[in-house]
């Protein structure tokens, strides 16, 4: 019998110290009573011993309504916003949702999923980003589609694979929603965490996406299950026409730092579909 060890910090796990954690985060995390089951599958299912269970830095109820950051202990502007959200005149993207504040031992943990590809943390964080849509959305199943953030071809290489496809088609399978690749990215930036200030961030994620070559919508109301809403999509390849419910695309990542990224990738999404379609994103940090 093979004994599974923390994910986190390499210990044992014991169901019987973990039980009242779970069942504690599960309360905390449930968006209503319809959820709580699902919640606690997830959270028993996850690889991490009941102390580092406990110590995971869940983003609390108090958030800027715009971009999801945890707002204890902050001033929230007007309208619910952070001092960042209240700045900006126009967002592509309806909103943000994150499950954990990104701490050292996130960025670990990421940096072993992308550049060693460890299958246990595949599991792990597909389970979190699941838990991250039944907390932040009661009926999953209204997103017409999951799509995620692309690599460069050039980091696709080096890296060999793309972790946040990998995890979007997990909560795909898990929620019933399809995942479909709208976008490619046409610029090769620097790490975000090599780039320099929130400006240049936003300047050198301009431009950096488009329409993926290929990509098909009108195959949705076919490939959706019941009750995911449904649009028809008219017209040529550059320009549909939207009739009927609203698309709402559901985009994946696994870190929102200054979001200058994930707004990137709506501003093409939302110029390919037009205002009709509805654009939220989802991560696992924040």
């Amino acid at each position: 019998m093979t004994i599974q060890s923390c994910v986190a910090c390499g210990g044992h796990l014991n169901a019987l110290q973990r039980e009242g954690i779970v069942r504690k985060r599960a309360r905390s995390l449930s968006s209503s009573a319809a959820t709580y089951p699902v919640v606690y599958r997830l959270l028993q299912k996850l690889q991490v011993c009941a102390g580092c269970l406990e110590a995971l830095p869940f983003i609390g109820e108090q958030i800027c309504r715009q971009c999801g950051r945890d707002m204890c202990g902050e001033v929230i502007c007007r309208d619910g916003l952070c001092r960042d959200c209240v700045d900006r005149a126009s967002v592509p993207l309806s909103n943000n949702r994150s499950l954990l504040q990104y701490d050292e031992k996130g960025k670990s943990l990421v940096s072993l999923f992308k550049y060693r590809g460890d299958e246990r943390l595949a599991s792990f964080f597909s389970a979190l980003l699941t838990i991250a849509i039944y907390r932040y959305h009661h009926t999953p199943s209204r997103f017409t589609c999951i799509t995620t953030v692309p690599l460069h071809p050039t980091r696709l290489r080096e890296r060999g694979f793309n972790q946040v496809e990998l995890l979007a088609k997990a909560l795909g399978h898990a929620i019933g929603v399809p995942v479909k690749t709208l976008l490619e990215r046409t610029k090769a930036t620097e790490k975000l965490s090599k780039q320099g200030g929130r400006v240049h961030r936003e300047e050198s994620m301009r431009d950096a996406f488009a329409w993926a070559q290929g990509a098909v919508l009108a195959d949705l109301s076919s490939a959706c299950s019941g009750g995911i809403a449904r649009a028809k999509v008219k017209g040529g390849a550059n320009s549909p026409v939207m009739s009927g419910t609203p698309l709402r695309v559901l985009l994946i990542d696994d870190i929102y730092t200054t979001g200058s990224t994930l707004r990137s990738c709506a501003s093409t999404l939302r110029a390919h579909l037009g205002t009709v379609c509805e654009i939220y994103s989802l991560t696992i940090y924040r």
